[in-house]
């Protein structure tokens, strides 16, 4: 078995879940495929798959009260939003006006924007501003999915707001195969890295990096 499944053509595996992996609602598929025509960094918005990974840890584990960081065009926005409860939350932290407009405009598509609260500014800044109100120990989940070089420091301010038994989700640690290329010292590359050998020694998470896509790596705050 072992054998057969070292054979399998990954191309084929990703095209054969795609089609039956999960169900994209036609809100989503709309936006995709604006986002891949309007913008040639619409490879920076989660895939079909992962968006379906994220709606569903939000049902499963019940969340009411998230964060995400890096909202792009608002694509994984629609996917939590949609996974929480209606009197729920999603406060939405990006600093581009220009692509979270298109997500606003999805947003009320998809019937979730009286969920979301979008916070535009520096993310970090955005991050400090809720620990400000108050709110440290209160989230249930966070979605990390913004600039590399500060993941880190992302991954902090979300163990302080989010409360025991709640879930980080880290996209992109697998990083296209860079993060286990030694020779690749780029900033985004040594950052995720870093990052990725730092989880698996910190003892207040549990952790688990999925091969989902380019990598997800999720943590519950012990």
């Amino acid at each position: 078995m072992s054998n057969k499944i070292n054979q399998i053509n990954f191309q084929d595996l990703r095209e054969y879940i795609d089609r039956v992996g999960y169900n994209e609602s036609a809100v989503l598929k709309e936006l995709r495929l604006e986002t891949k025509k309007i913008s040639d960094l619409s490879i920076m918005q989660v895939g079909a798959m992962q968006g379906s990974l994220l709606n569903f840890l939000c049902k499963i584990g019940n969340f009411r009260k998230c964060i995400e960081v890096g909202v792009f065009t608002g694509y994984s926005s629609i996917c939590i939003a949609s996974g929480i409860a209606d009197d729920g939350i999603l406060y939405a932290l990006d600093n581009s006006e220009e692509y979270t407009d298109i997500a606003k405009k999805y947003w009320e598509k998809a019937k979730v924007n009286h969920k979301i609260k979008l916070l535009l500014d520096d993310g970090i800044k955005s991050f400090k501003k809720l620990l400000n109100q108050k709110k440290e120990n209160s989230f249930d989940f966070v979605f990390i999915d913004a600039d590399k070089s500060n993941y880190k420091d992302y991954y902090e301010l979300s163990l302080k707001l989010i409360k025991t038994g709640g879930l980080i989700a880290i996209d992109n640690t697998i990083w296209k195969g860079r993060v286990f290329n030694d020779d690749d010292r780029s900033s985004g590359t040594s950052s995720i890295r870093k990052l990725n050998d730092f989880i698996k020694e910190d003892n207040r998470v549990d952790h688990c990096l999925l091969t989902i896509y380019d990598g997800m790596t999720l943590c519950i705050k012990k």
